[in-house]
């Protein structure tokens, strides 16, 4: 029963495993960038729905995949990080597309415009 055991481990943790990456350089393997906001405090609502707008309009860069942007959500899990105030989550094909995104001018309107607005900004990209 024991070895019945493990092999299922074994199962387990090898399926696990993503067959996407093997063999294929860093570079080239999917890339997700994710920036959290912590706003100022005295921040209207008002500012808040603008910048939540102008987040949206990333999703018309040419080389985003995907975007996700919201506010923390309702769980009360002890782990969950919840203390900042707006995330936006963007899926590249790769770093060089992450790369374009950054330059572009819709991307660069947003820091110029909403640079006043946050007191802290944690970025976290993951290849």
């Amino acid at each position: 029963m024991k070895w019945l055991s493990l092999l299922f481990l074994a199962f387990v943790l090898l399926g696990c495993q993503t067959g996407n990456s093997e063999g294929r350089d860093q570079s080239e393997r999917p890339f997700i960038h994710s920036v959290y906001f912590w706003f100022k405090e005295g921040v209207t609502e008002e500012q808040k729905e603008h910048f939540f707008t102008d987040a949206e309009k990333l999703r018309d860069i040419e080389v985003v995949q995907a975007l996700y942007t919201g506010v923390p959500a309702e769980t009360t899990r002890p782990i969950v990080e919840r203390s900042y105030d707006f995330a936006v989550i963007v899926h590249f094909k790769d770093l060089a597309a992450h790369d374009v995104y950054q330059q572009h001018p819709i991307h660069l309107a947003l820091l110029e415009n909403g640079a006043t607005l946050w007191e802290k900004v944690m970025i976290t990209d993951v290849n």
